[in-house]
């Protein structure tokens, strides 16, 4: 995974009618629109959605891409680029060889199979092209669709950590899933993206 300074910034992987690709600045404005639907991030543990929150999202994907690390695309469909969703990896362990993989969707496109697709892409572009043997998850216990999302992937939950994180002002309980690579094959529903 490592490259030269000019070949740093988030590949572009085609899912169709959407792609995942690098976040941009001018994606603040569409960020803060979907992040800012409390059913967005009612099940997770993002703070409050502010215009500081979207850029530092942003700039914190374009700074893990750039030292070489998997980080976070910004999930756009064709026909306006327009960011829907952000969809990647939020922590990255060279170490230990982990990375931690987070999404989110704006609720238009909630049931559509799109983020299914997404982050298929984004376990199989880690496993092919990243230094990971392993990918792991954490996921709010009453969070069923993400829950789903990650079991149809191929995800096993390996356990319950209670009170892990403060959502909000409320401790919450979450699930942590991982797919290995050993158990991972490009034919799976994480290999290919299917719904």
């Amino acid at each position: 995974m490592r490259s030269t300074p000019a070949e740093r910034i988030a590949p572009t992987l085609m899912l169709g009618e959407a792609r995942l690709r690098a976040l941009r600045p001018s994606d603040a404005a569409a960020l803060l629109d979907y992040l800012g639907d409390a059913r967005v991030t009612a099940r997770t543990s993002f703070p409050e959605v502010t215009p500081a929150l979207a850029d530092a999202m942003i700039e914190r994907a374009r700074r893990r891409w750039a030292a070489g690390e998997p980080g976070r695309w910004g999930l756009s469909l064709q026909a306006d680029d327009r960011v829907v969703g952000t969809c990647g990896f939020n922590d990255f362990s060279r170490d230990h060889r982990v990375a931690e993989l987070a999404y989110d969707l704006s609720v238009a496109h909630w049931g559509s199979g799109l983020m299914t697709r997404a982050a298929g892409a984004a376990v199989r572009w880690v496993f092919e092209h990243g230094e990971v043997d392993r990918v792991q998850a954490y996921v709010r216990v009453d969070n069923t669709p993400s829950v789903r999302l990650l079991e149809r992937l191929g995800f096993t939950c390996e356990g319950r950590l209670r009170g892990f994180r403060l959502c909000r002002g409320l401790r919450h309980d979450f699930h942590v899933f991982g797919l290995l690579r050993s158990e991972w094959s490009p034919g799976s529903s994480a290999g290919t993206g299917a719904p």
